[in-house]
């Protein structure tokens, strides 16, 4: 019998639907939250029921959370452990208590009394505040990942660095399937949002101690790195001034001025120009480990706002590779806290992700993924709240289908809850896609060396004939501070570099009505810094209309350049002298280096009319360098050598006789120059000049009554003492590192640059160089005996300089001195 039409139909649907639910179930085997090889239980939470809990712990956290939807089952129970203390032991009651905000030193005590009774902890130092306080990075992995930790290391650098495997994507291949990735956490680098120390405490001790599936994927899969408070000076103030307010209820509470040395919330604004220590220690730790994220906790918004996704534009210099990670990362953190039931967790809003200036950034301008939480804070109090939230916090949009509630009852406690729960979902979900963040940080950094020659540009040039040598070196510096590699033209070479397109003047108005030509709107992808502007004399006004002349148009003269298409670049060969500093693109952190140097464009027609932070930040601008983008690659094969060492100006006096002029460049160190020679005579010339076949600008100070020698030494004693990073204040931090407290007089300062001055004067003059080899010498027998003077002070006058320093006078082959 043979089937109906409509049996047939029947039949076929049922196949249809039955191969696409066994598609649907492979495809929900294959979620990116599913690892290949793990058991089902490694993607839920919840706790191991053969693994004890902390009672009373347990019990105060569901006391201090205000509501049972802010707690999530991966927070709301504490493993109990015979042998390893809960932050119990230091704060004298649970992490986020009411009314309990520790210092920086009791946070730091608990990491140690962790790292010390379990092995799956440790705790490194990473370097000091402007106020001398310590900054901690505590680390987190099972037995075997720590066991294993060099290898990885150096597993990571070289999928950090592809050309230390020359480019090989098949090696690379491999050595992801046998490295670790590392996620680094970092908390409280503004002040007033203060709970980021204790929920970091309680989750290490949660990493270090669960035995759940959960909690071991992540523990076995992943290293993790903590830094639980990034503004050290400004966490303490925060606590006395909250403490101060605990001790007099009632009373109006001072304000917080400044959270770290003479910075407020702009701390945050620093990964661009690294003027501050937190931003140095953190970055300098993010590249030591060559992390994958760097996870920033921030306390402003109900109840989490994952800013990871963020709104447009996006910062063109990043790779595109990070843009998807930002989306896969920040959904999927939406999605998991929503299904344990936690309202108000959203991404997306208004972050336009275009700034690199935030701590977070370091990531994503060094190959790796930057992430940023903010949950609810109290503004920087540990008391309970009663918050009403406006209704823009409230309202549900596409992108915030679980809104927070319009009150709230808000504690520490709510706060830890969703800081621990988010960071807990990422760090699975990382554990469980470890292989391709592993990939994909290879190819973001294989893709930033071959971006001299793909993408462009091929390098920047930094003329050595810069009138601001002392701003060219302070820009090239923040540029090694970011890790870039700096290169130095050994030879005279020339270059092809785009020549600025002309604009064109302005003309009359044209028949067909009142509006100029230069207002019709038109695509122009030249540089405006690059335009050169029209003198006024050269503008072309229009003739009176006239009945007899009423269709008279004036045309402005065109350059034939102007004629051709907007794609279209004309270019010159340009020369450039030995010496001249070579940013090559293609290195692994060029990303950083093009950001920093390269103009912005924030189109005025961009949907987001409103930026969230700086939409401009051109240093070699701001600095008043001269900076050229050159897009021939064959700029990569002019003769150069790579710079170490810290880049320090040039300086000295040319040429002898009683008069000196010095050229005024604008260079901030000049004023202090005035104050360092006060005996001499300074005048400042009204107009322009030229002697001794220079040419001298208008302000150039003209001194007499002052020996080349003592100029020299007066500028040479202004590099040893004045910069932030004076060669003297890097020798004392040096030997502070041994224990060993070192100090200058000034007539041992004076001394070292007179000796630096002679050595000069009787063979090369190469100016502040000198004083690298005169310190090292000054230094020898303090630096090889240091470990043996821990605990001491050591002061150095001028008497000790010159003992020192006294064959240098003896010897007359100087040679050994000149660098």
């Amino acid at each position: 019998m043979r089937p109906s039409v409509r049996q047939l139909a029947f039949f076929f649907s049922f196949f249809i639907a039955a191969g696409a639910a066994r598609l649907h179930a492979q495809a929900a085997d294959a979620t990116p939250s599913a690892s290949p090889g793990l058991p089902p239980s490694a993607t839920r939470p919840g706790r191991d029921p053969n693994q004890p809990i902390d009672e009373e712990y347990t019990r105060k956290i569901r006391e201090y959370t205000t509501e049972s939807f802010f707690l999530s089952p991966l927070v709301d129970y504490l493993p109990a452990s015979a042998t390893v203390p809960t932050p119990k032991a230091v704060l004298g009651d649970i992490a986020g208590a009411r009314n309990n905000l520790p210092y920086s030193k009791e946070v730091y005590t608990y990491m140690r009394m962790l790292a010390k009774a379990s092995p799956r902890v440790r705790v490194y130092s990473i370097g000091t505040t402007e106020e001398g306080r310590e900054m901690i990075a505590v680390a987190v992995a099972s037995e075997s990942l720590f066991a294993n930790l060099d290898r990885n290391k150096a597993n990571l650098a070289k999928l950090a660095d592809p050309r230390s495997i020359n480019m090989d994507d098949a090696e690379a291949a491999r050595i992801v399937t046998q490295t670790t990735p590392v996620y680094y956490i970092t908390g409280t680098i503004h002040s007033p949002e203060s709970g980021a120390p204790t929920a970091l405490m309680e989750l290490a001790y949660r990493l270090a101690v669960d035995e759940s599936p959960y909690i071991r994927n992540i523990r076995d899969h992943l290293i993790t790195l903590i830094t639980p408070i990034v503004e050290v000076d400004g966490r303490d103030r925060q606590v006395d001034l909250f403490r101060w307010r605990m001790a007099h209820p009632g009373e109006t509470a001072p304000p917080l001025i400044y959270w770290g040395h003479y910075v407020g919330h702009d701390n945050n604004r620093d990964a661009m120009a690294m003027t501050l220590k937190l931003s140095e220690n953190v970055m300098n730790k993010y590249l030591d480990w060559k992390a994958q994220v760097l996870h920033d906790l921030h306390e402003s918004v109900p109840y989490l706002y994952d800013n990871t996704v963020g709104d447009g534009p996006y910062n063109a210099w990043l790779d595109p590779l990070l843009t998807n990670e930002w989306q896969m990362i920040g959904w999927n953190n939406v999605q998991e806290m929503t299904r344990l039931g936690m309202p108000g967790v959203f991404t997306h809003g208004n972050f336009d992700t275009w700034s690199p200036g935030y701590l977070m950034f370091m990531a994503a301008t060094h190959n790796g993924i930057s992430r940023l939480y903010e949950t609810f804070g109290n503004g920087g109090t540990a008391e309970t709240v009663e918050r009403t939230l406006s209704p823009t916090e409230t309202s549900r949009t596409w992108y915030r289908q679980s809104p927070p509630l319009p009150k709230v009852k808000w504690s520490l406690r709510n706060n830890n809850n969703y800081e621990e729960t988010g960071l807990l979902v990422s760090l699975s979900y990382f554990a469980n896609n470890r292989q391709q963040f592993l990939e994909n940080f290879w190819e973001k950094s294989k893709r930033s060396i071959l971006k001299a020659r793909v993408e462009g540009p091929a390098a920047y040039i930094l003329p050595a004939d810069d009138r601001r040598p002392g701003a060219q070196a302070e820009l090239l510096r923040i540029l090694q501070k970011q890790h870039v590699e700096i290169s130095r033209a050994t030879a005279p070479f020339s270059v092809l570099v785009p020549v600025p397109r002309p604009r064109t003047p302005p003309s009359a108005p044209t028949s067909g009505g009142d509006r100029p030509a230069d207002a019709v709107k038109r695509t122009d992808t030249t540089r405006a810094a690059d335009r050169p502007r029209v003198a006024d004399s050269a503008r072309v006004a229009p003739r009176p209309r006239t009945d007899s002349a009423r269709a008279d148009t004036i045309k402005p003269a065109i350059t034939p350049f102007d004629t051709l298409p907007l794609s279209v670049q004309r270019t010159e060969l340009r020369q450039f002298p030995a010496g001249s500093y070579i940013i090559r693109m293609d290195q692994p952190y060029s990303r950083i280096a093009d950001a920093l140097l390269d103009y912005q464009y924030w189109s005025p027609t961009d949907p987001q009319r409103t930026p969230y932070d700086d939409t401009g930040w051109t240093f070699p601008e701001n600095f008043a360098v001269r900076s050229v983008r050159v897009t021939d690659p064959k700029v990569l094969a002019v003769p150069m050598e790579s710079v170490t060492g810290e880049i320090k100006a040039p300086g000295g006096v040319v040429g002898s006789g009683s008069v000196f002029a010095i050229n005024h460049n604008a260079d901030n160190a000049l004023a202090t120059l005035r104050y360092r020679i006060k005996d001499a005579d300074f005048q400042i010339a009204e107009q322009p000049f030229e002697a001794a076949g220079q040419k001298f600008g208008r302000g150039s100070f003209i001194v007499r009554h002052i020996s080349s020698g003592d100029l020299d030494k007066a500028a040479l004693m202004q590099i040893l003492t004045e910069p932030k990073n004076a060669l003297i204040k890097q020798y004392i931090a040096l030997l502070d590192t041994e224990g060993l407290k070192l100090s200058f007089t000034e007539d041992a300062v004076a001394s070292i640059a007179r000796f630096a001055a002679t050595v000069n004067e009787r063979t090369e003059n190469i100016g502040a160089r000198r004083l690298h080899t005169i310190l090292e010498k000054v230094l020898e027998e303090i630096s090889f005996e240091a470990p043996e003077l821990k605990k001491k002070t050591i002061k150095l006058d001028a008497a000790y300089i010159q003992k020192q320093l006294a064959d240098i006078v003896k010897d007359q082959d100087l040679s050994r001195y000149i660098l």
